[in-house]
């Protein structure tokens, strides 16, 4: 949405007093009078209104009756948009629609001043209405335009409501797709797909890269003793400590239960095991309160670096990775017996 930085609306819209009844109602017999206007703006769905200097509503097209308590033109005759369409924010100022402080952020009100100066626009707004009424998200179209010697703005409102709820759950469909939806980073598909690339990449210029399993030790014993709830939370809480240790650059995923993957672009192996032991020991200095109860978070990792001559897809250095993983985990269980 593209918003005018109109600070000072009010002072642009004060002196815009409304104009009396019978001036209205001239206005209105004025674009009445002209058939054509009649006939095409009832053939278009979208409410199309005719505005006056004053921001008034002068005429609209028979989509008004569709705003609920409004029968004929002598319901509208008057109103500005905002009072129409029953904008929660227009009664926050005596001069009305188009003088509150919302106002100054309203693409409905920039529109409109730019078509007052002569210009043509198009912007999109947010109309909360209150007592119970739903929202409305609008795109508006305006244009200036001379009839009978006076000025008006052609005002035509576009319901895009459905559009922007359309385009939430695409991004959501989108998000699922690519997204572990407990802890919020990436999936195993989303790994393979850079991995695969990654070694194409490697092997073309010659690069390093290492790829790091990491497995979140005692998760069936917490969810044992606290309950799946703890066990949900120690997850999120062990992706935080994991990402601090990590670069924008590396590609944090969830593989699975309590496993998690890293690829290291332009690290060789001595590089991995240091992000290796740097997660680990982040790890055993981490309690994490769940309730009342403090519950060690502690990780087991291991670390294999793509072989240009060795491996031949990215689940051979991942196999090579889980070994490692397998022995530290044993090494760290014998450590905790002594």
């Amino acid at each position: 949405m593209r918003v005018e930085k109109n600070k000072d609306v009010k002072t642009e819209f004060a002196s815009a007093e409304r104009m009396d009844r019978e001036g209205l109602l001239r206005q209105h017999h004025l674009w009445a009078e002209q058939l054509p206007t009649l006939l095409i703006s009832n053939s278009i769905p979208g409410l199309i209104l005719i505005l006056n200097e004053n921001r008034q509503i002068v005429f609209s097209n028979d989509q008004f009756t569709a705003l609920g308590n409004y029968l004929s033109y002598e319901d509208y005759l008057g109103l500005r948009p905002g009072e129409l369409v029953k904008c929660e924010n227009a009664v926050d100022s005596d001069l009305g629609c188009g003088t509150t402080r919302f106002c100054a952020t309203c693409g409905a009100v920039n529109a409109i001043l730019s078509s007052i100066n002569g210009k043509k626009d198009v912007q999109e707004c947010h109309i909360e209405r209150g007592k119970g009424a739903l929202p409305l998200n609008l795109r508006v179209w305006t244009t200036p335009v001379e009839l009978s010697e006076e000025k008006f703005v052609i005002f035509t409102v576009q319901d895009i409501s459905l559009e922007k709820e359309n385009a939430r759950l695409l991004e959501q469909v989108q998000k699922l797709a690519i997204m572990d939806p407990l802890t919020e980073i990436y999936n195993r598909r989303v790994f393979f797909d850079v991995a695969n690339r990654e070694i194409v990449r490697s092997i073309r210029y010659h690069n390093p890269f290492s790829v790091v399993m990491i497995d979140l030790d005692r998760l069936k014993q917490v969810n044992d003793t606290y309950g799946h709830p703890a066990g949900d939370a120690v997850l999120k809480e062990a992706v935080k400590v994991i990402k601090a240790n990590l670069r924008e650059i590396d590609t944090f995923a969830r593989y699975g239960g309590d496993e998690f993957i890293v690829l290291l672009p332009e690290t060789g192996l001595v590089g991995g095991q240091k992000v290796a032991d740097r997660i680990m020991d982040a790890g055993d200095a981490t309690l994490y309160t769940f309730k009342d109860f403090e519950i060690p978070i502690a990780f087991s990792a291991g670390v294999a670096e793509f072989e240009f001559d060795g491996d031949h897809d990215i689940d051979d250095v991942i196999a090579r990775a889980d070994r490692e993983l397998y022995i530290a985990k044993k090494r760290r269980k014998q450590v905790q017996l002594d």
